[in-house]
Order: C-alpha cells, then structure tokens, then sequence
C-alpha cells in the first residue's frame, strides 16, 4: 500500500451513493473522486448518519445490538415515511463498475447488485462482496479502514490504551481484541462449565436403558399383543348375524302369515283340507260332466219314456184282450161292452182260437215291470237334471271363490287345478318357512351363547390389558426418567463440547498468539515505522515495540520513550498503527477506501499537512475524511492537493 502508487492491483472506489431514507436524509446523493474527498458538516448536519449508511451498504445492517443500545436498524429509520428506508451506492472494482441496492425495512431487508458494465444482477451478491472487501467483518473493518479519532482523556489514559492496542495486535493482529484477556476469560468460562457437568449421568443412562430394553422385550412378546379389537369385532359380527337372523325370522314370520291368511281366505287351514276340496271338487265335477252330457241325457229320457209308454200299452192292449175276452168283468165294472167297437181284435182271437188267460198274468207283470223301470228311471233322469244343476251351481260358487269365474267348463277345472296347485305350493312354502325358522332359532342360539363367551373372553382380555397398561405405565415413567437422563447426558455432552472448544480454542489462541507475535510483531515494527516517518515529515524515522510492550520513538538524535511523547505525537503514533494494520487486513493487491472520521481533530495544521500530504501521496486508493472543521479542506488548498470537497447541508 505504502509506496505503491503505481502498482496494478483490485481497486475498489465508490463513484456515488443516492440515500432515499435513512435517518434524517431523504432523497441525498453524493458523488465521490479519485484521491481526497472531504466531507465537511457542522454537528448534527448528518456526517456520522452518511458514514453509517456506506457501512450499512457494505456490511448490511444487523438489527440485535447490545440491550443498552437502540438497534441500529430502529436507530436509523426514516423519520418522515419508513416504507421509503433505502439506497444505493455505486463503486468501481477491478475494472467494472457495479451498483449495490438495499432495502433496510423489516419487512423487506434486502440486497441487490447490478453488474453496469454487463448489465446484469449478481446471482450471489453476498459472497461477490465478501470478495470486494477482502472478507473483511463490519468489526475488522471498523478496527483497519474506518479511522476515528484516538479519543482518551488524559495523556496517561491514551499511553495504557495505545499499549493495549498494540499488545492485542501483536498477538492477534487486530487491537480491539486482547489475547491475555481472552485467555483469563476463557479459563474461567472453562471452569464454569465443568462445575455445571451433572456427575454420574451416563451410568443412570445406561443402566435405565438396560431396564426399558428388558421391559420392551416381555411386552414384545406375541401373548400380549392386545386382543380386545379382534374379540369386539367377532362380537359385532355375532350381533350383526342375530340382527339379521331376526330380520329373516321377522320376514319369514310376515310371509308365513300373509300365505296363511291367503289359504284361510280360500278356506284351506292345512294340506288335508286341501286334499279332500281338491277330491270332492273333481268328483262333482266328473258327476257334473258325465250328468250334462246332452245327448246320453235325452237318450236316456227317450229310453225311459218309450220303455214307460210300452209299459202302458201293454197293460192298456192286456186289460183290452182281458176284457173282450171275459165281457162278464166288464159288466161286473160297469164297462160298455168293447167287442163291437174292438171287433177286429176279436176277429183275430176268433180266428186263430186265441185263449189270452194264461198270458195276462204275464203281461200285467211285464207291463208293471216296464211301467216301474220306466217311471223310476225318468224319474232318476229328471233327479240327476235338478242335480245337475245343484253341482252346477255348487261348481260355480266354488270356481267364482278360487279362481274368479262362475263358468263352469273344462277350462275353469283346469285353471282350478293350478290354484290347487299353488296352494299346495303355499303350504310347502309354508312348512319350508317354519323349518328355516326353526333352524334359524337354534343357529340364534349358538349365537347367544356365543355372545356370553365374547363377554367372558373380553372381562379376561381387559384385566390383561390392564396389566399391560400397568407395565406400559412403568416402561413410560422409565423412559421419561430416560429422556430426563438423556437431557442430563447431552447437557454433559454440549459441555463437554464447549469445554473442548474452549480448550481447543485455548491452545490455537495460544499458537496463534505466539506465530502473530512473531510474523505480526515484526511487520507492524516495520510498516509502523515506514507510516510514523512519513506522517511526522521525518520528525521520528522510526517505531519499536519490545517484547515489553515498551513503545519507544527512535529521532536521529535519541530513541524518546512513549510516556514522554506528546498527546499530538500519540495521535500520530495510533494512526500509523492503523494504516499498517490496515494493509495487512487487504493484502498486496487489494486496495480499499479509507473513511477517517474526525481522525484528525487533534493535529496542529502543521501535522495536518504532513499527515494528507503524505496520504495523497502514498496511499493507493480513494480516502474519504468526514469532518466537522474547515481546516482539511484549507490545509489541502494551501498544500495544492487535490480532493472533492461535498458539504452537508
């Protein structure tokens, strides 16, 4: 950095920033140059609010503070519209100019950077910003290229607290942090943790695990799995299967009911009802036929009544014979005598000396014999018409009953037939109804006593499951106890990891110390002294630290000792401290702005002079000096340097 004003190398510049809100500044832009750049403000014109907001730009802006503090986030809210708390700032690097873009509001708390040169947003912006500012943190940044002024009170003050920065340097290479403090710190830390560690909390671990793992492997077993499920869902079944038993006996009840009122309504009570209707019916019927026969009817009535007629004559034509024959008993009758008006039948017995007695007899039995059959027989005949017609009738009622016609023919017996038929089929139906149900009423039965044993089975299961529950109560105290162990178990361990770190952390802080105070100690009694030359013009050539911690002055006469220094030279001191430690923060070829901030409130003009003289002449990079004096800008008017001068308003 120190003579190497010329050297190629990754420069970063800030060209401009544009603060939209950000505390009291709304709508601010400011342009910055190569070199020098001083921005004067009188107090509270917002000097210190520009310096956070290009730190805020850079590093982003953490919203937890230390409770004493207001969070820097809350701290610097726009004052008038906080929706509007935001900002960009545009710089070059390494040979492109980019643009970085935040956005500071809880809600939205973001960051974006646009590549100009290519025109295009960076995919990881926080990881191309690491690059830019050589991975330097908001805090080693604040301690290197941000500057402030060396503020103690007394000079005794100020020489303790350069030797405490120069000591932290030595062993860490950065003076806000002290390595012996670090280490009495974290010895005590260590032995804090160790009183914390919870004795003897792996061994009740592990002896509980041991006890969980056995209870675990008895309630495993096979023979307590939990039957409760299975038995109440056989126990469902079985009381579905009697409901719908129930049902079917219900069905099978209406059904057998309804059959039995349909054969009642057709005046059948069982099967022998049935039988001898079926019988008598058909036999009444075959009568019925067999009397109607019209043809055998009048052949029967001819019959009988020629056979009765014949009967007549021959008793008529017999008691004519007999009575010409004898005239002595027509007259003892009173009877006109007949031979005359007869004369031709008297004639013929005449003539073939016909004796008629011994064939009268015989003939009056024939003719009585002829008579009877014949009235008798006419008289069945006229019977059977009247009877005829009562089975007719009797048919008729009995057809119009069952199968609703009162025509009495073949047809209607046969449509008889197959209603008897299908009330035979209703009394089967019937009796098939009454034996399911009587087979459904024992399967009931089974179920029933099935029901009992589910119960039985379920009392049993639950006092097991009881015990189960017991043991499961047991297992889940144990494993509570387990869990608390096993909290006290990583509590130790998280312990034991810490106090591990912190020995670790210990013994690197130990080598680091040691290897800084080598490499360190050595380069910043050389770039120290390369620093201290040229802000003093050469008044002091050089800077030693001694193993000591003794800081002394080297002049070309005498080596003056730090305590006899004035407050002015130890300002001088502190800042070639801070130059030095700042190249070594960005390397060879990494080149950051410095900000000093009121840096140079306590130098007489003259070490003003000598100090930006020898900035503007040796440092590589942009520096920006923010100031509420006039007198940097006049000091570099005077010494015709150049700088961009920005005032706040």
């Amino acid at each position: 950095m120190l003579s190497s004003k010329h050297q190629i190398n990754k420069k970063m510049k800030i060209l401009d920033i544009n603060i939209k809100g950000f505390g009291k500044l709304v709508d601010k832009s400011m342009s910055f140059s190569n070199g020098i750049n001083v921005i004067y403000g009188k107090n509270e014109a917002g000097k210190s609010t520009t310096h956070t907001f290009i730190k805020s730009m850079l590093f982003g802006m953490s919203k937890k503070k230390p409770r004493s503090k207001l969070d820097m986030q809350t701290k610097y809210e726009p004052w008038n519209n906080k929706d509007e708390y935001e900002g960009s700032l545009h710089f070059s690097y390494n040979g492109k100019t980019y643009t970085i873009y935040r956005t500071f509001t809880n809600k939205i708390n973001s960051l974006e950077i646009l590549d100009e040169t290519e025109n295009k947003k960076l995919s990881n912006p926080d990881l191309f910003l690491d690059k830019v500012l050589s991975n330097l943190t908001e805090t080693s940044f604040d301690n290197t290229i941000s500057i402030g002024q060396f503020k103690s009170a007394t000079e005794s003050v100020m020489i303790s607290e350069l030797k405490k920065y120069i000591a932290n340097l030595n062993t860490s290479g950065d003076m806000s942090i002290n390595t012996l403090s670090a280490l009495t710190f974290l010895k005590q830390q260590k032995n804090d943790y160790e009183n914390k560690m919870i004795k003897n909390a792996t061994i009740a671990y592990n002896k509980q695990l041991g006890n969980i793992k056995n209870l675990e492997r008895e309630l495993s077993n096979d023979s307590y799995n939990n039957q409760l499920p299975k038995i109440n869902d056989e126990k469902s079944k079985n009381i579905e299967k009697l409901k719908i038993n129930n049902q079917i006996i219900d069905r099978l009840n209406h059904q057998i009911e309804s059959n039995t009122t349909f054969l009642r309504q057709n005046g059948f009570e069982n099967k022998y009802d049935i039988d001898t209707f079926k019988l008598e019916t058909e036999r009444i019927f075959m009568e019925y036929t067999m009397i109607k026969s019209a043809k055998k009817r009048a052949l029967y009535i001819v019959k009988d009544s020629f056979i009765l007629i014949f009967g007549l004559f021959v008793a008529i034509f017999n008691s004519i014979i007999l009575l010409i024959s004898y005239p002595q008993i027509a007259e003892m009758m009173k009877i006109p005598n007949m031979s005359e008006s007869l004369s031709f039948i008297t004639n013929i017995i005449l003539k073939y000396n016909f004796s008629p007695a011994p064939f009268v007899g015989l003939f009056y039995c024939l003719s009585l014999i002829l008579i009877i059959f014949g009235i008798v027989n006419l008289s069945d005949d006229f019977q059977s018409s009247k009877k005829s017609e009562e089975m007719e009738e009797a048919l008729s009622e009995i057809f119009s009953h069952q199968i609703g016609t009162a025509n009495v023919n073949s047809e209607s017996m046969n449509n008889f037939k197959l209603h008897i038929k299908r009330m035979y089929d209703l009394i089967g139906s019937i009796n098939n109804d009454k034996d399911s149900i009587e087979q459904i009423k024992e399967q009931n039965k089974e179920l029933f006593d099935k029901q009992d044993e589910y119960l039985e089975e379920i009392k049993a299961e639950q006092r097991k499951q009881f015990e189960i529950d017991q043991r499961i109560n047991t297992l889940n105290i144990q494993k509570a106890n387990a869990d608390k162990l096993k909290k006290d178990v990583e509590y130790n361990d998280e312990i034991q990891k810490e106090i591990d770190g912190i020995t670790l952390a210990m013994d690197m802080l130990n080598e680091l110390a040691s290897k800084v105070k080598i490499m360190f100690g050595t380069y910043l009694n050389k770039k120290a002294s390369e620093y201290i030359t040229g802000l003093t013009h050469g008044a002091y050539n050089s800077l030693n630290v001694d193993d000591s911690l003794n800081i002394n002055i080297n002049t070309e006469e005498r080596i003056v000792p730090l305590e006899q220094v004035s407050g002015g030279a130890m300002d001088q001191i502190y800042l070639a401290i801070r130059l030095a430690t700042a190249e070594l923060i960005q390397g060879n070829n990494e080149v950051l702005p410095l900000v000093f901030d009121d840096c140079f409130a306590m130098y007489d003009n003259e070490r003003l002079s000598y100090a930006l003289k020898f900035l503007s002449e040796n440092y590589n990079g942009q520096i920006i000096i923010f100031t509420c004096h006039t007198r940097e800008a006049e000091v570099l008017k005077l010494s015709k340097l150049k700088f961009n001068y920005i005032e706040i308003n």
